[in-house]
């Protein structure tokens, strides 16, 4: 009935009774609403209280905000489902690396990586020489079913390029000659 006598707007959210008690008591019943403005097309009656003007542009940006939120996570959730899809579908899934680091003239510790690329996970560990170091990565390959193996070929890699290629069969493993970048 408020609707047809043009009291509120045809989008109006309020209760019909609520509306008409409204009317009857101020003459205005968007001036006794608290409902956002953006949603019911509601008259911004109340101009002399500037604090509502401001609330309705931050309900906007909030809305805007909220959108804009919900837009990068599908566009996210689309990035990784093509990854992924990408990795099944014959990429390598699951690399595990073997670094080597010299700290003295005669001590150097090995670090057994394995990237979990569909997963998005890495696992990292430490070891001490290339027996505990195949000890890991024999485990590491029956356990996180590693398609490729990395391993630097300078200095102490070529000794563990050749100690894995002895032990470990059906897994691809690629020396890797590491250079300083040339930018």
């Amino acid at each position: 009935m408020c609707i047809q006598q043009g009291y509120v707007p045809s989008t109006c959210i309020m209760e019909g009774q609520m509306c008409w008690l409204l009317v009857n008591s101020q003459g205005d019943p968007c001036k006794g609403c608290n409902a956002n403005r953006s949603v019911c097309n509601g008259r911004h009656a109340p101009y002399e209280n500037k604090e509502y003007g401001f609330m309705c542009f931050l309900d906007k940006i909030d809305e805007a905000e909220k959108k804009r939120q919900k837009e990068n996570e599908e566009r996210y959730r689309k990035i990784i489902e093509q990854r992924k899809a990408g990795h099944m579908d014959g990429f390598t899934r699951t690399i595990l690396e073997v670094r080597w680091e010299l700290l003295h003239k005669n001590d150097a510790f090995l670090e057994v990586i394995v990237k979990d690329i569909i997963d998005e996970k890495a696992y990292i560990t430490k070891c001490k020489d290339i027996y505990e170091m195949l000890s890991i990565v024999m485990r590491c390959c029956s356990k996180y079913n590693v398609e490729q193996i990395h391993i630097e070929e300078n200095g102490l890699g070529a000794s563990i390029y050749d100690s894995l290629i002895d032990r470990i069969k059906g897994i691809d493993i690629v020396p890797l000659r590491y250079t300083r970048m040339q930018i």
